[in-house]
């Protein structure tokens, strides 16, 4: 430490004890953050370090992955949103895409759907087991009809599509090339996004899918697929997003994260791909919380260590396999029902985190989430946010505005090695899947949900409204509503329609043959066998849920997250 600087800090902290403790008889409080990093009074450049001369776009891309960055693109605004029918869906669609919601250009528009758990799982509305669920919090998309009723007259070369899918990923993206073929576009010409991250489903809810091991295969299958015949599908989005609504820490959804990258791109090396082929395909959907300056230092912490992890581990050599982009979802946990209009807050102060941190794309929580679907008053001014942030603020004019600060700087390098602490548990365990069957990453989630909850509880937490500063004055605010009943008659008759209009003996072949292709992909050099197979069975006609059907057959069946480790 320079001698004046510590000279002056010496003086500081002097003074701080003669004048608060001695004199005012004030006990000097300790802070921590969420990620536990005990926090100083104040930051210099001791605490700092020796930050490298970086600059923006280059390496390791602390200060973002372009030189240019809001100044040549603005951050995507992209909400994920459906319920209902495919219809009503579509519907929603025009509505945000008349308010704003874009992709890199004003003519490139975003389709980002959140699809029912029926699909999400693979099964049919009509199937049994989708009872009471079809049309809740997305509609059901099964069939190349749900998807012109989702897609038809958009230009799919310029259409971003981004279903929202998980365990159903393969069949999705079958569903899609065969449709944008029927329309005369070839696979290379298709862009968008697979939420190619069931495990992360898996550990976050009680939803039910394919054994851990079996995911694991099925995301390679989609990652050699896409790098082989669509250069320009984003097959791979890590999810941070949902460990962070369970509570887990900024450290550690990175952790976790980068522990999850790290065995899947060795199993697609095993698979037979070469790093910088498939891996600037990779992405994250990263959740945004409150704790403002741990999250910027966060996302400036989840780039620097993506692209040493990537040099250094897998010899990646491409800057676009080291510039890792990025798709915040601001926090829905942190939604509140009690004075709901404080929610606007909320979001707004963490778009203003996830811009200065240097995200490349955006959904935001509508106020009224906690409550229900959102209105479209509600999503309007989620929109509106960025919008203001964008074009009265001057914020998007300099790249990477808070670097230098000591403080988050400081706090940058903290959070990287928190998470690399993380991850090294992880693999010390045995990797990311095996913490996933033994039940260590579930239990870590939960105990960490109860904590949350029980600080809530005892007042060492305050959230407006809930535990503190409440209001007598109830705020009512309309309730958008939809008749999932409606949505659920209308999806079983028209797929039982679709099934009455095939060859039926056509499809069944198609199917067999996809359970044989499962059967067969027994080991990961054998990837790139199954997605042909699926591919056929869409050309003949079949449904999501009977594909995914003969990949459950192959597979033993349907398990749940609780029949691994002791939960």
């Amino acid at each position: 430490m320079d001698d004046r600087v510590k000279g002056s800090r010496e003086k500081w902290e002097k003074e701080l004890t003669e004048v608060y403790e001695e004199k005012l008889h004030f006990s000097l409080p300790e802070y921590k953050n969420e990620s536990g990093i005990s926090l100083k009074y104040v930051y210099d450049a001791d605490d700092a370090g020796d930050i490298p001369p970086e600059m923006p776009g280059q390496y390791p891309y602390t200060r973002g992955i372009r030189g240019l960055g809001y100044q040549y693109a603005p951050w995507m605004i992209q909400m994920l949103h459906g319920f209902g029918t495919s219809d009503e869906t579509r519907s929603r669609t025009e509505f945000l895409l008349k308010e704003g919601m874009r992709g890199y250009g004003e003519d490139n528009p975003v389709v980002l759907i959140e699809v029912d758990a029926p699909t999400t799982v693979g099964l049919d509305p009509d199937d049994p087991l989708a009872f009471g669920a079809v049309g809740l919090g997305g509609p059901s998309v099964t069939t190349l009809e749900d998807l012109e009723r989702l897609l038809g007259g958009y230009d799919l070369s310029k259409t971003r599509f981004a279903p929202n899918t998980r365990f159903s990923c393969l069949p999705m993206l079958a569903l899609y090339v065969v449709f944008a073929e029927s329309r005369g576009y070839k696979p290379e010409q298709l862009m968008g996004q697979s939420q190619n991250d069931a495990l992360t489903r898996w550990l976050t809810t009680d939803i039910g899918g394919p054994a851990p091991r079996t995911q694991q295969k099925l995301r390679v299958e989609l990652i050699k697929y896409a790098t082989e015949h669509i250069p320009k599908w984003n097959h791979t989005n890590l999810s941070g997003y949902h460990y962070g609504e369970m509570c887990a820490t900024p450290a550690q959804q990175l952790g976790i994260v980068m522990s999850q990258a790290v065995e899947l791109i060795r199993d697609c090396v095993k698979a037979g791909l070469t790093p910088d082929d498939f891996v600037p395909r990779f992405s994250s959907q990263i959740h945004m919380g409150m704790s403002f300056f741990e999250e910027i230092a966060k996302l400036r912490a989840w780039r620097r260590m993506w692209a040493k992890t990537m040099r250094e581990r897998f010899g990646c050599r491409s800057p676009r396999s080291l510039q890792y982009r990025m798709h915040v979802h601001t926090g829905g946990s942190s939604m509140t029902t009690e004075q709901p209009l404080n929610n606007i807050v909320r979001s707004t102060l963490q778009v203003l985190a996830s811009v200065l941190g240097g995200t490349q794309s955006l959904h935001t929580c509508s106020y009224d989430e906690a409550v229900g679907l959102p209105s479209e008053e509600a999503v309007r001014t989620a929109i509106r946010v960025n919008q203001v942030m964008r074009h009265e603020t001057g914020i998007p004019a300099v790249s990477d505005p808070l670097g230098g600060s000591y403080y988050l700087e400081s706090l940058t390098g903290r959070i990287e090695e928190e998470a690399a602490r993380m991850m090294s548990g992880i693999e010390e365990r045995g990797g990311f899947c095996k913490s996933v069957e033994d039940g260590f990453l579930r239990h870590l989630l939960s105990d960490h949900v109860i904590r949350w909850r029980e600080d809530l509880d005892a007042g060492q937490r305050t959230v407006v409204g809930v535990n503190r500063f409440k209001s007598d004055v109830r705020t009512e605010i309309p309730r958008f509503a939809t008749d999932a009943g409606k949505a659920s008659e209308v999806a079983v008759e028209r797929i039982r329609e679709w099934r009455r209009s095939r060859n039926e003996d056509e499809s069944k072949r198609a199917l067999a043959n996809v359970e044989q292709a499962m059967r067969s992909y027994d080991t990961l050099e054998k990837a790139g066998i199954l997605m042909p197979a699926l591919i056929s069975a869409a050309r003949a006609r079949c449904t999501l849920g009977e594909m995914m059907g003969a990949i459950y057959r192959a597979d033993g069946g349907r398990v749940h997250a609780a029949d691994y480790g002791k939960l």
